[in-house]
């Protein structure tokens, strides 16, 4: 039973004072489901004790059995108070410590599973596809963007999707998109909204989806054709991108391997040549105008 359920199946056995509560508790869910019983009496302009009242009113045996309630459906984005209000209590050392020993356990998940995935389709895939849309906002951006600057040599039209312009600039760019194209979409908890709302744009246009995301329960999940499943937990951070960039660097590597000849490669490596560091007096010091840092490690 949830919060909702539970205040209106015993609002006609509140008092008004207790109703003027529910009716807060209603109004703001997520916010209650931070307070404490002083911060709840404050914001109601009651007591403790008349929140007391109110939460036994409801059945509950207590505010912790209360808020218990009020959680439900908010614990993806709770956990990362929780973790921040735990970590408090540890070293800077300890915390660093705990981070890198996530992203190692990270990677070592990742590996246990990457059999599962058909990673020479989606290279292939992005190879020849028409277009090939880079879908991910916040984080998810940052690493999709990543991965459309390594693969920018090889992908035949990229678009990036991560709300710069507004998201109705980018509602516009998928109304281009077709059966032919492709789609990778992330989202990691906190999941993104808008990241589901244009991943069912491009399903109901018939594109090539494949979704980056970290659990099986995702909401991403019901909407790719093809999912790579990456662990995102963190012992302080809402989620970590640890192994999606672990990801994307595999699958770029993979396009490099097979869907690059070698003297691709080395005429890549010409054309970067001036642009790169060398311990050599004969190399000319003047560079072309036209650089591109992007292709600079």
């Amino acid at each position: 039973m949830n919060l909702a359920i539970l205040i209106e199946t015993n609002r006609g056995s509140l008092t008004a004072n207790q109703q003027k509560i529910a009716d807060f508790v209603l109004a703001n869910p997520f916010h209650v489901a931070t307070m404490g019983i002083e911060d709840l009496a404050n914001a109601t302009e009651t007591s403790p004790a008349t929140i007391t009242r109110f939460v036994r009113a409801l059945g509950c045996g207590s505010f912790a059995e209360f808020r218990g309630f009020a959680v439900q459906g908010y614990q993806s984005l709770l956990r990362p108070v929780e973790n921040v209000d735990r970590a408090r209590q540890f070293p800077p050392k300890q915390i660093v410590e705990d981070s890198l020993a996530n992203a190692a356990s990270a990677v070592k998940q990742l590996s246990a599973t990457c059999g599962d995935v058909n990673w020479e389709e989606i290279a292939a895939r992005m190879v020849s596809a028409p277009r090939v849309g880079f879908l991910g906002f916040g984080v998810s951006a940052n690493m999709l963007q990543y991965l459309a600057d390594k693969t920018v040599s090889v992908v035949r039209s990229q678009v990036i999707l991560n709300g710069t312009g507004g998201l109705e600039r980018d509602a516009q760019k998928m109304l281009r998109f077709g059966p032919e194209d492709m789609v990778i979409a992330m989202a990691l908890p906190r999941y993104s909204q808008a990241t589901l709302d244009f991943l069912k744009i491009a399903r109901g246009r018939g594109v090539h989806c494949v979704v980056v995301t970290d659990s099986a329960s995702s909401p991403l999940c019901a909407l790719g054709h093809e999912t790579i499943l990456v662990p995102a937990s963190h012992p302080v951070l809402h989620s970590s991108p640890i192994a999606a960039l672990a990801v994307f660097e595999a699958l770029i590597a993979v396009i490099t391997a097979h869907h690059q000849s070698v003297s691709d490669a080395a005429s890549m490596a010409h054309s970067l040549m001036p642009y790169l560091y060398a311990d050599d007096e004969r190399r000319p010091l003047s560079k072309p105008g036209n650089m591109n840092d992007s292709e600079v490690e």
